[in-house]
């Protein structure tokens, strides 16, 4: 574990944070994702705390307010709660507060957020946000609201304005549209890292093995999947990092009906169930198909996976990190 890690403090809730550090600053958002405008917004809350020999906090929410709002347009999550917490860990922040959202904390007006977290419990000293959030009762809050809030209570207040790559905007909701159609390659930019699943390794159909191709079968907490289709990837195994290319299907070909995700480690033979795997994606590769014969499925996993390793070669040359190093 780095230095980083060990002085990283978790807090699931303000109320948790007894001792407040000296000028406190805080990061603050819903950081699904923790993409490239995430990122931003936390170094400069980083920056500000070193300038005034304080701290940098990121002040969330979980579960995301739209789940406990509005279930049914609730949005699938990039990454699951201990994923962005690490995210965020490796970002260098001094510690979080993911402060639990229910029905009470909805009903709080703007201003009552305001006096009763950050002015009376974080004794917050700087605040940075992004352009669009919003907070308090039904939304009301936006950050006009917050910048006249911090004006009044003496708090410094900094917004990032909208972040865009390439022209496209840098947000979860963009890269959540990404992934979903399994055009990866944006999804990364947006991210500014490959994304990933975590996932256990369980026993499967034994298909991969009879074909003389091995899969690890993986069952993931995570909520956004990429849509059926073959990926190029990288496991993540024991810290060591193998190419991979990974199948999200039902497999057609034997007239499967369940959705799995299958995974085969180039070069890998260990038999390892039960253990955890990250799926590092980079890349979709084709879409799931029913192939006449299983002699024709097998010859194309093999034309797939000497693309992938092709793929991967070239993103090595490039000095792209498979090990998650945040920029």
């Amino acid at each position: 574990m780095s230095s980083q890690a060990k002085r990283l403090k978790i807090f699931h809730g303000s109320d948790k944070l007894k001792k407040k550090p000296p000028h406190l600053v805080i990061a603050l958002g819903n950081f699904d994702g923790v993409h490239l405008a995430h990122q931003r917004l936390i170094k400069l809350a980083i920056e500000k705390a070193k300038k005034k020999q304080g701290q940098a906090y990121v002040y969330t929410f979980e579960p995301h307010p739209v789940k406990v709002l509005s279930k049914v347009a609730a949005p699938l999550m990039i990454h699951t709660l201990e994923q962005k917490s690490e995210l965020i860990e490796k970002l260098g922040v001094d510690g979080v507060i993911f402060e639990r959202f229910d029905k009470n904390l909805a009903r709080m007006t703007a201003k009552e957020w305001f006096d009763k977290i950050a002015i009376q419990r974080l004794k917050a000293a700087t605040i940075i946000t992004g352009y669009d959030f919003t907070f308090g009762y039904q939304r009301s809050g936006t950050v006009e609201t917050l910048q006249e809030l911090c004006k009044k209570n003496q708090v410094d207040f900094n917004m990032l304005s909208a972040q865009l790559f390439k022209k496209t905007l840098i947000s979860s909701t963009q890269i959540r549209h990404f992934i979903e159609k399994g055009d990866i390659v944006h999804s990364n930019e947006l991210l500014g890292y490959p994304f990933f699943i975590d996932g256990e390794i369980i026993a499967g159909q034994g298909r991969g093995k009879q074909l003389g191709i091995p899969t690890a079968n993986l069952k993931t907490q995570n909520e956004l999947i990429p849509p059926r289709g073959v990926y190029v990837c990288r496991a993540l195994y024991k810290k060591q990092s193998w190419d991979a290319v990974t199948n999200i299907g039902i497999n057609p070909t034997f007239g499967g009906q369940t959705l799995s995700i299958e995974t085969h480690l180039i070069d890998f033979s260990k038999e390892v169930y039960g253990e955890t795997l990250r799926l590092h994606f980079y890349k979709k590769l084709r879409d799931e198909k029913t192939f006449a014969s299983v002699k024709d499925l097998s010859q194309q996993i093999k034309k797939d996976i000497t693309q992938a390793k092709s793929l991967l070669n070239k993103s090595q040359d490039k000095g792209i990190d498979p090990l998650l190093a945040l920029g």
